[in-house]
């Protein structure tokens, strides 16, 4: 990611299908969001997370104008975020803004182009939500437990290792089940 500060005048703009946006641009709300899928029991608290993979960032751009020639770029670069025509596959357009080069943004559909608003005489914003675009690619994991075992109870009598005992042999079972009763039960 180039440095803001000596190379402020990449942040000032974006990047949308190879035009460079007119005025300044700021971005907001971009982030890399993650998709996880909560899979509970019948009966049980808590739930185990399955990671189902990245999720599609939303951000907006909000372009400020102050100059005559920034409204005649306006006309030229507006038509890139024009609707689709009825019966159309809309595209994705390819996008720059150094912030968004860490998140994997560098793809785009334009989810809506907001109104022209002035906010303060001589100054003007155009807003424009953006969804990023990235095709699909199979993932599927689950995360590990945590191994912590902070103030974990000891069994003390042979209630509590049956117990113990127990929960074991649920969770990876190694014995018969004569071996468990007679474990359990004493016989």
């Amino acid at each position: 990611m180039p440095n803001p500060i000596e190379q402020a005048d990449l942040y000032d703009v974006i990047v949308l299908a190879g035009q460079r946006s007119p005025g300044q641009a700021l971005v907001t709300g971009a982030g890399s969001p993650r998709n996880w899928d909560e899979r509970k029991g019948y009966g049980l608290s808590g739930a185990f997370l399955v990671f189902t993979g990245d999720g599609l960032a939303s951000f907006q751009v909000r372009l400020l104008f102050w100059e005559p020639q920034h409204f005649a770029q306006w006309d030229t670069f507006s038509r890139l975020l024009a609707r689709p025509q009825l019966g159309a596959r809309p595209k994705a357009l390819d996008y720059y803004h150094p912030y968004h080069e860490p998140l994997g943004i560098k793809s785009v559909v334009v989810e809506d182009v907001l109104q022209l608003d002035q906010i303060e005489p001589g100054l003007w914003a155009q807003g424009i939500k953006f969804k990023q675009y990235r095709a699909p690619k199979p993932i599927l994991s689950k995360p590990e437990g945590s191994t912590a075992q902070l103030n974990e109870p000891k069994a003390e009598d042979e209630a509590d290792q049956s117990i113990v005992y127990l929960g074991e042999q649920m969770k990876n079972p190694t014995d018969s089940f004569g071996t468990i009763i007679g474990r359990v039960f004493g016989g």
